[in-house]
């Protein structure tokens, strides 16, 4: 989750633009990474039909 936030704040700094959302899509999060997603507020999502509704609304 660390590296994927630091991606994220790349990606807003590269493009001068923030980012509307942050999302992840994976079958197993470890309790330590959920806790870790919560602070940034990155939306954590196990199957990617689960996440579909997110999707669709970009």
């Amino acid at each position: 989750m660390y590296q994927f936030v630091k991606k994220a704040r790349f990606y807003e700094k590269l493009h001068n633009r923030k980012a509307d959302r942050l999302i992840v899509i994976s079958p197993m999060v470890e309790p330590k990474a959920a806790e870790v997603a919560e602070k940034p507020g990155i939306e954590i999502f196990t199957h990617s039909a689960d996440a579909g509704e997110a999707l669709s609304a970009l």
